[in-house]
């Protein structure tokens, strides 16, 4: 019985997969009996701070450009593939593949903090000086005045119809 020779792989790589599923890391191909399969070892992300450059979602909340966002860590991990299930496996430079793996690997946010001209103002008062995150008394009457003055409108206008016998 003859040997077959095979290659191997070895190297940083964007590997696709069925799925619509993509790995960024190094990799290495293992022999398991008669199956071969590709080892990708996917680095670690550390935590980072960054400013959005252009609006758009962040996990799960939608952000403004500008805003600074605060991103956990992300653990390393080990995919073995199936020669089987890959479409593409894409040779690159560590630099190149460390680049995917930020832009591709999902990230736990921690804290969004808004471009200043775009969050709330502090201290924004009412027209009485108070505080609008306080009650104020006035602004209170003030509606409830606005309040009673529609009620008496649609009062004066429900009793004019019933003079003229007519349903409103």
């Amino acid at each position: 019985m003859t040997d077959i020779q095979q290659t191997r792989f070895e190297g940083w790589a964007i590997v696709d997969v069925l799925g619509h599923q993509r790995y960024v890391g190094y990799v290495t191909t293992e022999a398991y009996g008669a199956a071969v399969m590709f080892r990708v070892d996917v680095p670690a992300l550390e935590p980072r701070t960054r400013t959005t450059e252009r609006p758009g979602y962040v996990g799960d909340r939608y952000l403004p450009a500008g805003a600074t966002v605060e991103e956990g860590a992300v653990p390393g991990y080990t995919k073995l593939i199936g020669a089987g299930s890959i479409y593409t496996l894409t040779p690159c430079t560590q630099e190149a593949a460390l680049a995917a793996v930020e832009s591709t690997q999902p990230r736990p946010l921690m804290q969004v903090a808004l471009p200043p001209d775009r969050a709330l103002a502090e201290g924004r008062r009412c027209d009485h000086g108070v505080l609008i995150s306080e009650s104020c008394d006035a602004c209170r009457e003030h509606r409830a005045d606005q309040d009673d003055d529609d009620d008496s409108f649609l009062d004066e206008l429900l009793d004019d119809n019933d003079d003229d016998g007519a349903r409103p």
